[in-house]
């Protein structure tokens, strides 16, 4: 008997490995089920997720061995070529930071080379390259001498706190060490850019980079871990001081009138602490007072996307000869500013150009797919109001009054023009707050309650003030509708001008803070991973900002079973999914309650006689119009929302291709394997039947259903409704089987009723007690052959 693809490895594989030399020689790699945007909160998918292996090659005793390839055992009797193609090879390369994919049924073997990109085989297994001649094969592919001290940090291990990171984590630090040992073998400047998806854990990846640079030796002086906010510099202190010894690591800040960090290992600091954004004091700061140049050895840029434009190019000209490593979500591309110096320019001005393309990168749809990252189902809608382009006239027929004072308006204080980008910066629509808030409190309650974590992106502070009250005001009639008594702070405002001490209890409490109205207080640094929803009331160009924002959602709450989040916008930001991340400096504005440029609160404190902000107090009625559900996918390397009707047709698509007509794919249906394959095709290919079902309000079909009536123009037959006429029409069939027969029969349509075609294919189905009681198997023996009296069952039950 043939050997499956477990015991290929077992018996065939490992012993041709072994005797090539390879001693540790693989690395079992799994990942969690998918999760899917089923129900309120999502799913993840039934069964296991992916499993793969990795080749290793060792370097004499070092702590670890090397990935280099990945290696697919396939069945004894399947060809070993089969499904090498050259894109998902060369994505299983860049997946996990190696050079190459081999493929081996025990007998012939196949191969992937990243630098040829050419598929080659099938030769004879015992023909593998030993472990020495992969080695320097990949020393010579890769451009690096493994030979040499410094490549020793390829081969540590990482830290006992942070042991067991998820694969992309681990390839991602090898990526990083790679380029420097080229950059160094080369005489260039190590220079270094990760981008990886909110929520994919980079802290953890620089707590790991770092302790093993360290156990390789490499951190003869300290390492500076350096980013633009207080929370993330408490989130990075707790993971990296996690790694190392005792007094190792130390927040950079004044005690005694020395640096606390002063002795330790690895610095952590803000750019406001080391006096990066003082423009009082230019670069006298405690930077230049406490760290003479080239102080340190390795410096990390932490969202370094988000802080181009300040002045921490400072610290990386101060530290020439140290490894500078960006760390980012969102790789950035700025044109060139009139503000700044051509030195400046030179680093600060283009992350690309300085750091170079990304060594390792990892999407969030990538993680969703792994399962490390929330599903999200986007619902798009608009203001009726957002079409219209308001005139001067127009709006002084309004009688507009100051939103602050309350005084009337006057027509000098106008522009010529609003259009819907303006709504709620520069001329306030209580009607268009109102209108959307009931929209979304209606979505709320229809989709898990109104009781949910959701962070509403407002366009400026005194918006969010508005929008909080009306939710407050929305939840407060609720409650009273349902004689239930009202939770604390269920909606707040939380922005530069007040409200981030609720933030704490909103992330840690069910029972209080649930709406968080803000502008961009909550764009970064912040995981609240129970966080049901971004809701978007506010209009955006920058891309950078715009993922940072959807960012807060995509943690996964085991806790909570949160698996998804719903991505509600109302003004059109979903556009920039998948859009490059160009923008344009800051630039700043006229103020309007001290705020300046986009991302700044725009209200709270400033100028003492502010512009009047127009509101508009009469004359306009606003409805909200449904503009569509989507599905986010991954299209020739682009995020892209894709509409829920053409998700559906791609899916049924590729269902016709593999049985052109209703009978052929009832035949293919009932038959369990061939089922299998089909659903493992579309699930491979990213389109879960399951996740159609609910967004289209088939929820209660089976599978067959779906497709039957989606690609034959059949009607979908309810679970119980397929039951119920497989009972009637097939009661003749069922008098005729004999008594025990009739009865295991009967219960086949019950347990299609109750669980579908996965309750026929289960196990349990023979345990379920009416079965079980009338002889179960051995009863339908009677009428001819189990399997074959099965698939009549299968056939009439899907032929009704």
């Amino acid at each position: 008997m043939a050997y499956n693809e477990a015991e290929t490895r077992y018996q065939l594989i490992d012993p041709v490995l072994r005797s090539k030399g390879y001693r540790e020689w693989r690395i079992k790699l799994e990942t969690p089920a998918p999760v899917e945007p089923i129900g309120a909160k999502g799913r993840r998918r039934a069964g296991a997720g992916r499993t793969d292996y990795l080749l290793c090659v060792q370097a004499g005793d070092m702590p670890r061995p090397l990935p280099v390839g990945v290696i697919e055992a396939k069945a004894e009797t399947e060809d070993p070529l089969k499904g090498m193609q050259q894109a998902k090879s060369y994505a299983d390369c860049a997946r996990f930071d190696v050079q190459y994919v081999f493929a081996t049924n025990g007998h012939l073997y196949g191969e992937f080379d990243k630098t040829r990109q050419m598929p080659d085989g099938p030769f004879p297994l015992l023909n593998f390259p030993s472990h020495d001649d992969l080695t320097a094969r990949y020393a010579k592919d890769k451009g690096i001498d493994i030979t040499r001290p410094e490549a020793a940090m390829l081969f540590m291990a990482d830290s006992a706190a942070w042991a067991k990171p998820r694969y992309y984590q681990d390839a991602a630090i090898r990526a990083a060490f790679e380029k420097m040992l080229r950059c160094e073998q080369n005489g260039d400047d190590s220079r270094v850019l990760l981008s990886l998806a909110t929520g994919s854990g980079k802290t953890v990846i620089a707590a790991n980079l770092l302790w093993r640079m360290h156990e390789a030796g490499r951190l003869t002086k300290p390492a500076l871990f350096l980013c633009d906010r207080d929370e993330l510099r408490e989130q990075a202190y707790d993971k990296i001081l996690k790694a190392f010894p005792k007094g190792s690591v130390r927040i950079v800040k004044t005690e005694r009138g020395q640096n606390a960090a002063k002795n330790a290992k690895v610095h952590i600091a803000t750019y406001q602490t080391l006096g990066l954004d003082d423009d009082d004091q230019g670069y006298a700061s405690f930077l230049t007072e406490h760290y003479p140049p080239d102080s340190f050895s390795v410096i990390i840029i932490d969202e370094c996307h988000r802080s181009a434009w300040g002045r921490w190019s400072e610290v990386l000209k101060r530290n020439p000869q140290a490894i500078h490593i960006g760390l980012t979500a969102t790789p950035r591309q700025l044109r060139e500013s009139k503000h700044q110096t051509a030195e400046d320019a030179d680093i600060t001005a283009n992350n690309l150009a300085y750091f170079g393309e990304p060594v390792y990168e990892y999407t969030l749809i990538q993680a969703q797919e792994d399962g490390y990252l929330a599903a999200c189902e986007i619902v798009r809608l608009k203001p009726s109001i957002d079409w219209k382009m308001f005139t001067r006239e127009e709006v002084l027929a309004a009688r507009p009054i100051d939103a602050r004072t309350g005084r009337p308006v006057q027509e000098e204080d106008l522009r010529e023009q609003y259009e819907a980008r303006h709504f709620d910066d520069e001329l306030l629509i209580p009607a268009r707050i109102n209108a959307m808030c009931a929209d979304l409190f209606v979505r709320l309650c229809e989709h898990g309650g109104p009781e949910q974590k959701v962070i509403i992106f407002c366009t400026r502070d005194l918006h969010a003030d508005r929008v909080a009250m009306q939710m407050q005001r929305l939840y407060a009639q609720w409650c009273q509708e349902k004689g239930v008594t009202p939770k604390d702070h269920y909606a707040f405002k939380c922005t530069a001008d007040g409200g981030s001490e609720l933030i704490e209890t909103m992330r840690g409490s069910g029972e209080r803070c649930f709406i968080a109205c803000t502008v961009d207080l909550l764009a970064t640094g912040v995981d609240i991973e129970r966080l049901n929803a971004v809701v978007f009331f506010r209009y955006l160009e920058s891309s950078i900002a715009f993922y940072q924002m959807v960012g807060r959602g995509t943690r996964i709450d085991e806790p909570t079973q949160k698996y998804k989040f719903w991505l509600y916008d109302y003004t059109g930001v979903t556009d920039l999914f998948g859009t490059d991340f160009i923008t344009s400096p800051p630039k700043t504005r006229a103020k309007k309650d001290g705020g300046e440029g986009e991302g700044d609160s725009g209200d709270g404190g400033g100028d003492a006689d502010p512009l009047p902000l127009p509101e508009m107090v009469a004359g306009e009625r606003v409805s909200i119009t449904p503009q569509g559900r989507f599905i986010l996918q991954r299209r020739d390397g682009r995020d892209v929302p894709i509409p829920v009707e053409e998700y559906r047709q791609e899916m049924i698509s590729r269902v016709l291709a593999e049985a052109h007509t209703l009978d052929e794919f009832r035949s293919l249906w009932v038959e369990t394997q061939q089922r299998r394959q089909l659903i493992d095709h579309l699930l491979g290919q990213q389109y879960s039947p399951e996740v159609v079902r609910e967004l289209v309000g088939l929820r209660e079909c089976d599978n067959f259903d779906l497709f039957a009536h989606y690609g034959y123009r059949e009607r979908a037959l309810k679970r119980w409704e397929r039951e119920a006429e497989y009972l009637t029409i097939h009661a003749p069939w069922f008098d005729g089987a004999g008594e025990k027969a009739a009865e295991v029969l009967r219960g086949i349509g019950h347990q299609f009723g109750a669980g579908g075609t996965e309750a026929l294919e289960s196990e349990l189905l023979w345990q379920v007690p009416e079965i079980a009681r009338a002889g179960g198997l051995a009863a339908l023996r009677k009428l001819g052959k189990p399997a074959e009296v099965m698939r009549e069952a299968k056939m009439r039950l899907f032929g009704v």
